[in-house]
C-alpha cells in the first residue's frame, strides 16, 4: 500500500506540472515514432507511452509516460534515442528508462528502474501505434 502511494504521489506532482515535459524540444522537431504498451514491476504496473521526434541536427529526443493501473497515478521521462538504443531519466523521480528500438522500427523494449523509493523495477515493450 505504501508502495502505491509513493508513485500516486509522483503523479499528482506531474499533474499540476502540466505540459512542462514538452519543454526542451528543440524548434522544428518532428514526431517519427509513437508508441505505445505496457510495463510490469515488483510493484507497479500498467501502460507507457514513448513518441520518438527527430531534431534538426539529426538528435532524437524521447519523451514518455508510465501511468500506473492500479491507482492514478503517472510519471513522465525524457532522453535520447542514439541509434537503436533509448536512454531515459524520470523527470521528477530519480530513475531511468533503457531500451532498444527493433530494426524494423515497429518496437520497443526494454527497461525502467527508480533508484529512490519504492525502487520499483521491471520491463516494459511498445509497438507503433
Amino acid at each position: 500500500m505504501r508502495a502505491r502511494l509513493g508513485f500516486g504521489a509522483i503523479g499528482l506532482i506531474l499533474l499540476t506540472a502540466g505540459c512542462t515535459t514538452m519543454m526542451g524540444l528543440p524548434q522544428g522537431s518532428v514526431l517519427v515514432g509513437d508508441y505505445q504498451g505496457s510495463f510490469n514491476g515488483k510493484f507497479f504496473w500498467g501502460t507507457i507511452e514513448v513518441q520518438v521526434y527527430e531534431a534538426p541536427g539529426g538528435s532524437r529526443p524521447v519523451f514518455g509516460r508510465l501511468k500506473q493501473e492500479a491507482e492514478e497515478g503517472f510519471t513522465d521521462f525524457r532522453g535520447q534515442v542514439t541509434g537503436n538504443r533509448l536512454d531515459a531519466s524520470f523527470t521528477l523521480a530519480d530513475g531511468t528508462v533503457t531500451g532498444e528500438l527493433s530494426p524494423d522500427g515497429r518496437s520497443m523494449s526494454g527497461s525502467y528502474r527508480f533508484t529512490d523509493f519504492p525502487f520499483d523495477q521491471g520491463p516494459w515493450t511498445a509497438t507503433r501505434r
